[in-house]
């Protein structure tokens, strides 16, 4: 099936490695122009080797999305690149865990900085151009985490927030014809995760939760990320895709 994604320009953020990497490759080969951004610049770089390397487009970014003035030169470097931007996956991410009590306020501004307010940042960087174009996709990658879990008060917090913020921009943005969707994974075997301190038994009981019981792979939340970019998913908006392997609890 074509997914219209051909010259399409997709900003990926967290674009170095696991999810982030897997993806701005696949939207790559569906021949798109692939926007890597990752704050360390030299992995960004080695994607965007990659995908010219098999024909494709792309260009490495630099810089953290949790700083709106880095954001913004970002958002514009693109532009100037590309002239448009179709698509922007909020995937960057990462967990500093602690119990409640032990959590220090770094350690909660740090993920919600990079979790929550950076998706926000960057859509707001972007909006205008989709508006005058009046076409756009925005693609935010929460967790089942959202739910709750043990030690993770301030991941929990953003990723919930993600929610909200996806929620608030598709009834705000739909009338510009673009669609703002949320991605919810599961443990996913990325590098990261894989390097987590028991990272077997946390595997373990993830799979003991699943109905379908593998772990799951960056392809598997990629293929959410290209269904939700897709010209086929354009009467969808502020809806919630688990990719979970049936994982809810």
């Amino acid at each position: 099936m074509d997914l219209g994604l051909k010259d399409q320009v997709v900003v990926i953020t967290g674009a170095g490695r696991g999810i982030g990497r897997e993806a701005a490759l696949t939207f790559a080969a569906e021949g798109a122009r692939v926007v890597a951004w990752d704050k360390d610049v030299e992995l960004a770089h080695e994607v965007v080797a990659g995908i010219t390397k098999a024909g494709g487009t792309a260009m490495a970014l630099g810089g953290s999305v949790g700083v709106r003035q880095e954001v913004e030169a970002g958002v514009a470097r693109a532009l100037e690149a590309f002239g448009r931007i179709d698509v922007l996956i909020n995937n960057a991410a990462f967990g500093d865990d602690a119990p409640l009590v032990d959590m220090t306020d770094e350690q909660w501004d740090r993920v919600l900085n990079v979790c929550l307010t950076a998706p926000f940042y960057c859509a707001r960087a972007v909006a205008p151009t989709m508006i005058a174009q009046k076409y756009g996709r925005i693609i935010n990658i929460a967790s089942r985490a959202h739910l709750g879990e043990v030690n993770k008060a301030n991941y929990c917090a953003a990723k919930a927030g993600v929610l909200g913020l996806s929620r608030a921009l598709a009834v705000e943005l739909g009338v510009h014809d673009i669609t703002v969707n949320t991605i919810a994974p599961g443990i996913v075997r990325t590098e990261r995760v894989l390097a987590q301190p028991g990272y077997e038994g946390l595997n373990e009981r993830a799979q003991q939760r699943q109905l379908i019981k593998r772990a799951a792979q960056p392809s598997d939340i990629v293929n959410g990320m290209l269904f939700f970019a897709s010209r086929t998913s354009g009467f969808i908006t502020g809806d919630l895709m688990y990719v979970t392997g049936g994982r809810l609890t």
